[in-house]
Formats: structure tokens, C-alpha cells, sequence
């Protein structure tokens, strides 16, 4: 291919070749693994959604995500970013004048756009575009979002996150007139993205199986009739540039009607799958950053970001032997906050945005201390127990920046008290007051520029002994059976306290050498990034936010029976 463009209309764009395979293929349904870098959202899903927006005109359209939030504060954006890349532009007004576009967000689209088949009342967190197109928001955690919809494909990034159980109750809403969209190779079918599942860490691997949904004949026979039609198109194009007779302009034509038919013939119904690593897109990344990867990855991450083969991590014994489904909720949010906000608003998360935050009491925290500053924020809320947020920083990020970080997320808080819980020796040097509590406490209770934030935080660990894994162990396991019931019942927020919740799930059991159960901790030397979602560092905060001197003590009580034997 010639480095300059045939005519001035031209316009070269790069693309990786699995970008390009899936351009040519044009599969119904699409299941792709893609490692960190190979630009899923922004260039693959872009594109294919814009392909789609011209093959489905009028059609419906819905995004699925496992959560709303995460829908419209990343997912969504992304999207945009990567149609603005495309060319495809919003449709605005600026200083009274409007620029044209292709899309409008959060409101009834102009009235020389097209109208969708499907009449929407409400355009709150919608997309419609120039051809009568509409794209809607679905997700697991708001059933109500998926009332009502009918679509005619169905978009999905970030898959791994996706129960399979829940996702599958939404492809029913997959259904339209086949005759309106009888041409497109793109009605009904799925389009799903993510990177390698591990569900040693809790995530979905339902993607892995679409594998045996794809006909690998038909899907070498669509690409090579994929070329053919495409070689005829370049031909029509060099023609005309050429300025050939319209006898051989029409004669090309023919050729490419009786290929395009041929094409839609094999294309019908075609699913593919596809497995890749960020090798994939290695001329935008470089060798360099594959370089930095491997050496600041541990081995096992390196293997699935960025590789994407499989975890080869084993889940054995657990130290939190009772933690399951049961003690997480999936309705955690208030999506009456979440709706103030259009898609184009800079939308932040906020615990104004928490169902289940009782704004006008205290808050209380376990807060852990290293490489990797943890923080579980929640509340006792009668018999309940609630894990409401995680918070973290990773190194060099410190604590100054996890307190901003708290002072931002519970700005909207009315109650302005938080009682922390730590460990003892978070009390060391407390006499000069360099100790990671006061530290905290100051961090909260002042901003960078030493302005009081209105905050008043309880060090409440002062003069506490240390909790033994032992004690620990028995405590938690106490209250994830449910059998004391003098101690609370545990919630734990699922999306809001995600690093938590994996860090419960894989934390390991052990004995030392006295035969003493302890929680194996090596995952602590993990590479820095790799903490968050795999270290026992998150279940350390846990740890101090349940083991109360209150709650050890009921735990240590053993009921006494009296007998008497009666002649």
C-alpha cells in the first residue's frame, strides 16, 4: 500500500490485526479475549458498533455491564472516546451554533435524525444516532434497566465481571423483524469483550466456552469470500478514481452483487471466538512496554494480562472457610443519585450514591498499613454489619492520599465521625505522633493545605492488644456461620468493596510450627499492582474493622448447661 493517500478524501487510519480480521469477518456474534493493551473498547467495540449503527439503521441497541455505575463512568466514556477517534462525532450546540454530528446523548435526538422503531418516552442515559439508532443501558445489578427492552444486538465489555446465570436472562430481549434487517449479518447476534477470566480471584469464565459456539469452517470460508468482495470494492474504487467507462463501472457492480450474496450466504449466523495476547497490538505498545511489563508483573499476571493463558493459581484451604454468596449484596447503590447525571457529565462515585448508607450516623473503619494503604469503610446498622466501600493506595502513593481519597468518596456525609480500628502496632511512635493512626486521623481531619475538613476521626485501637490469627479465625468464622447470635450478621457490598471481596475469597490457611492456625501471607510480596485483587492485604483492613474487643469477647463466651439427675 502506497504511505500517501490515493485522493484527498482518503484518510489512513492504523489497526491491529485482529481489529482487522474481526472489520473483514464480520461475524453475527463476537467472543473475544484480549490481553491488557489490545484496545478492546476503543478501537474494537468502537468500530463495530459504528458498522453495526449503519448495518442496523433504526435498530435498538443495549450495553450490558455488571453494574450501572461502572456502565456509565467507564464503559460509556470509553466508547466515546474511541467513536471520537473514528470520526464519529457528537452532535452539539456551541455558542447558539450547532455542529453537526453523529449522536446525541441523554436527550430526544433533532428532529432531522431518524426515529428508532422502538419509541423511548425517556432519554436519560441514551444514545441516538443520525439514523434512528438507540442505544440503552442494561446491567445486572438494576434489573429495571432491562424491563421492556427489546434489542436487535447486544454489546458487552469487561464480560469476566458478568455472572453467566444473570446474563443469560437478558438475551430473551434479543428479538426484532427479521425482515427489516434480513441483510445485515449483525441481527441478533452478541458482541462480548474482556481480558482473561480468573475465577480463582472470583471472575466469570462463561466466555471461554463460546468457543465450541464457532463453526471454524464457516469462518475460513466467510474470510476468504470476505476478501474476494473486498477486492472487487477496491477495484470499483481504482476505477472510478481512473475515471473508467460507466460500462465497466456497472459490469464491476454485477461482480460485486453476486459476491455479496455469496458472502451473506456464509456469513449467516456465523459465530467467532478468539483468544489473543497484547502481542496483538505490539506495534502501538512496543517491545518496551511488553519489557515493563514482564518486569514489574509478577510471572502470573504477566501470564494472564498480558499473554492471556489461563491463571494456574489453585484456590486451597481458606483462612474465611465460611465466606459465600450469602454475605454479599448486589443492590448496594442508589440509582436516584446516579440518574442527576447525563452521560456526558464527569460523573463521579460518591456514598451519597450507596443505598444502603445511613448518612446521618458514624462510620467506622479498619485501616492496614505497607505497601498497600487498605481501608474498609462500613457501619453497624442494628444486627447488621455492613461493608459498605474499599479504599486503598499503592506505593508510593501513601496515607495522605488514601485520606483525600476518603475525604472526596464521603463528602456528601452528614455525620462527620469516624471511629478507626487498626493494628496495635500502628500505635508505635504515637507519642511523637508519627504513627500510621495519627497520621490517618490527621489526613482526614485536614487537607493538604492544613484547612480543616470538618471530619472527626476516634482512634479507637489505643491500648488494644494484639489479635492473634487464632482469634481472628475463630471470630470471623463465627459470624459467617450465623450459628452466635449474639454476634452481627455480615453484609459486604459486592462491586463497592470488589478488592475485598476477592481478598476474603483467596486468603490461604495455614499452621506454624506449634500448629496454630495462621493466614498464610506470602501474598503480600506480590508485585505492587498485583495487591489490590490478590493479596491478603485487603482481609488485614477486614480484620480490624470486625475483630472489636466487643465481638471478641461474645465470641470467647461458651454457655453454661446445668443437668440434674432426678431419682
Amino acid at each position: 500500500m502506497t504511505n500517501k493517500p490515493l485522493t484527498p478524501e482518503i484518510e489512513y487510519r492504523y489497526s491491529n490485526w485482529i481489529s482487522m480480521l474481526i472489520d473483514i469477518i464480520k461475524p453475527k456474534n463476537l467472543f473475544l479475549v484480549g490481553g491488557r493493551g489490545t484496545a478492546k473498547t476503543q478501537d474494537i467495540i468502537a468500530k463495530r458498533s459504528i458498522d453495526v449503527i449503519y448495518s442496523l439503521p433504526r435498530g435498538t441497541f443495549a450495553f450490558l455491564s455488571d453494574t450501572y455505575v461502572n456502565a456509565l463512568t467507564n464503559i460509556i466514556p470509553n466508547l466515546i472516546t474511541g467513536w471520537e477517534r473514528q470520526g464519529f462525532f457528537e452532535d452539539m450546540v456551541i455558542d447558539n451554533i450547532r455542529r453537526p454530528g453523529h449522536f446525541v446523548c441523554d436527550k430526544a435526538p433533532p428532529s432531522d435524525f431518524a426515529r428508532p422503531f422502538t419509541r423511548a418516552s425517556e432519554f436519560t442515559h441514551t444514545i441516538s444516532t443520525f439514523n434512528g439508532c438507540l442505544f440503552m443501558i442494561k446491567s445486572l445489578d438494576r434489573p429495571s434497566s432491562n424491563a421492556g427492552i427489546s434489542t436487535v444486538h447486544n454489546f458487552g465489555d469487561e464480560s469476566k465481571y458478568a455472572a453467566e446465570t444473570k446474563l443469560k436472562k437478558s438475551f430473551p430481549t434479543l428479538r426484532g423483524d427479521a425482515l427489516l434487517y434480513k441483510e445485515s449479518p449483525y441481527f441478533m447476534g452478541m458482541t462480548f469483550l474482556t481480558d482473561m477470566p480468573n475465577p480463582s480471584e472470583g471472575e466469570h469464565d462463561w466466555i471461554l466456552r463460546m468457543k465450541s459456539q464457532m463453526d471454524v469452517k464457516q469462518i475460513i470460508a466467510t474470510y476468504y469470500q470476505a476478501l474476494i468482495v473486498n477486492k472487487i470494492e477496491y477495484e470499483i474504487f481504482l476505477a472510478a478514481d481512473a475515471g473508467a467507462s460507466p460500462r465497466d463501472l456497472r459490469n464491476l457492480g454485477l461482480r460485486l452483487e453476486r459476491e455479496q450474496a455469496r458472502l451473506r450466504k456464509v456469513r449467516k449466523n456465523t459465530t467467532f471466538f478468539m483468544i489473543v495476547s497484547s502481542l496483538a497490538n505490539i506495534d502501538i505498545l512496543t517491545f518496551d512496554y511488553l519489557v515493563t511489563q514482564f518486569n514489574t508483573l509478577d510471572y502470573e499476571e504477566f501470564k494472564v494480562a498480558i499473554l492471556s493463558m489461563k491463571s494456574g493459581l489453585e484456590v486451597g484451604a481458606r483462612f474465611y472457610a465460611g465466606i459465600s454468596d450469602k454475605h454479599y449484596y448486589e443492590d448496594g447503590y442508589d440509582y436516584s443519585f446516579y440518574d442527576r447525571f447525563g452521560l456526558r457529565d464527569k460523573i463521579k462515585q460518591s456514598s451519597e450514591g450507596l443505598k444502603y448508607m445511613e448518612h446521618n450516623q458514624q462510620l467506622d473503619a479498619g485501616f492496614d498499613a505497607g505497601n498497600m494503604m487498605s481501608m474498609v469503610i462500613g457501619q453497624e446498622q442494628g444486627h447488621v454489619i455492613r461493608c459498605l466501600k474499599f479504599l486503598h493506595t499503592l506505593s508510593p502513593d501513601w496515607i495522605p492520599e488514601l485520606g483525600e481519597q476518603f475525604c472526596h468518596f464521603f463528602s456528601g456525609h452528614k455525620c462527620k465521625v469516624l471511629n478507626l480500628y487498626y493494628d496495635r502496632a500502628a500505635n508505635n511512635y504515637n507519642k511523637a505522633k508519627q504513627d500510621f493512626a495519627t497520621q490517618m486521623k490527621h489526613s482526614i481531619e485536614y487537607t493538604k493545605e492544613n484547612k480543616q475538613t470538618g471530619w472527626r476521626v476516634n482512634l479507637m485501637s489505643i491500648g488494644q492488644g494484639n489479635i492473634s490469627m487464632a482469634e481472628e479465625y475463630d471470630l470471623v468464622n463465627q459470624i459467617l456461620g450465623e450459628k452466635n447470635t449474639h454476634l452481627p450478621v455480615l453484609k459486604i457490598d459486592k462491586f463497592e468493596c470488589r478488592e475485598l471481596k476477592s481478598s476474603l475469597e483467596l486468603a490461604p490457611l495455614g499452621k506454624n510450627s506449634r500448629g496454630q492456625i495462621i493466614k498464610i501471607k506470602k501474598s503480600e510480596k506480590l508485585a505492587i499492582k498485583r495487591l489490590p485483587m490478590e493479596s491478603t492485604n485487603p482481609s488485614d483492613a477486614f480484620k480490624y474493622f470486625i475483630c472489636r474487643p466487643r465481638y471478641l469477647k461474645l465470641a470467647k463466651q461458651k454457655r453454661i448447661y446445668s443437668a440434674g439427675i432426678t431419682s
